[in-house]
């Protein structure tokens, strides 16, 4: 990055995987956002809280934001785990086919929402 080595993992680069199972079960969809917020030093207390909502709005899921990973459609999750990439603010987001194991309608809306973000907010 800006020509230099990459030799260890930063939050200026996020991944997002293909697997459903990246969220931390034991944790509510706010706080998998919240968590990754407060890990990375970006945010912390009311506010990490309050910048994990407006992601979670941002792709679609703020109604689910008390809900556990093991009660979301597989659509539902990949949102989230979008919302908690997009909410540490990386200066590369990789993504190893996020939708390809959704189904083609979900997959399609995904693809078009997660354009129209970057659209629309720069990220």
């Amino acid at each position: 990055m800006a020509g230099k080595r990459i030799s260890v993992p930063s939050p200026d680069r996020i991944v997002v995987f293909q697997d459903f199972e990246q969220l931390l079960p034991w944790q509510t969809v706010v706080q998998n956002v919240v968590y990754a917020l407060e890990t990375t030093g970006k945010a912390a207390g009311k506010a990490a809280i309050a910048e994990a909502v407006r992601y979670l709005d941002l792709v679609g899921v703020s109604a689910a934001v008390n809900k556990y990973p093991h009660q979301l459609s597989g659509g539902m999750k990949q949102r989230v785990a979008i919302a908690r990439a997009l909410a540490v603010k990386p200066q590369v987001l990789l993504m190893d086919e996020p939708f390809g194991a959704l189904d083609a309608l979900t997959r399609t809306q995904l693809q078009y929402e997660l354009n129209t973000i970057w659209q629309n907010t720069g990220l």
